[in-house]
């Protein structure tokens, strides 16, 4: 029997360069649109800052996909309340954002978006909470 548990991600919206979350180095990022409940895409940071993979000039193909959708948008940023004694380890943020990526089909994803793939934790449910997150759905769990 798998055992359950819940990771919650508070969602918190960073329009602000001075905002001190633009500098986390573990964290789930959107980018949204400005009005609509719309997330264009979702990622992941783990060792490089949310700023840093604002800036990514590898991801010329979501900036264009972005752009094609909406002239403006904006980022909202996620932290991790994780069950105690848990730890947030890089596979955890990879299955996190892959079940989130696989259940919102966010249009800028590539990944994740058919096929979890190795990306699996049984038992996980993630809450998205938070003024930020701009979905009527908040709730994802990870079936078996």
């Amino acid at each position: 029997m798998t055992e359950e548990f819940t990771v919650k991600l508070h969602w918190f919206d960073c329009g602000d360069d001075e905002d001190p979350r633009w500098g986390c180095s573990r964290a789930l990022y959107a980018y949204i649109a400005p009005v609509k409940a719309a997330i264009y895409y979702l990622g992941k940071c783990y060792g490089t800052t949310v700023r840093q993979r604002w800036n990514y000039d590898a991801k010329s193909d979501v900036w264009d996909c972005i752009n094609e959708r909406t002239k403006s948008h904006r980022p909202i940023i996620a932290e991790f309340e994780l069950p105690t004694g848990m730890n947030l380890s890089k596979k955890l943020v990879d299955d996190i954002e892959c079940l989130l990526i696989f259940r919102l089909q966010p249009p800028c994803n590539l990944q994740c978006k058919s096929s979890r793939g190795k990306y699996r934790r049984h038992g996980m449910k993630v809450v998205c909470v938070g003024k930020a997150w701009p979905l009527s759905e908040r709730t994802f769990k990870d079936k078996d």
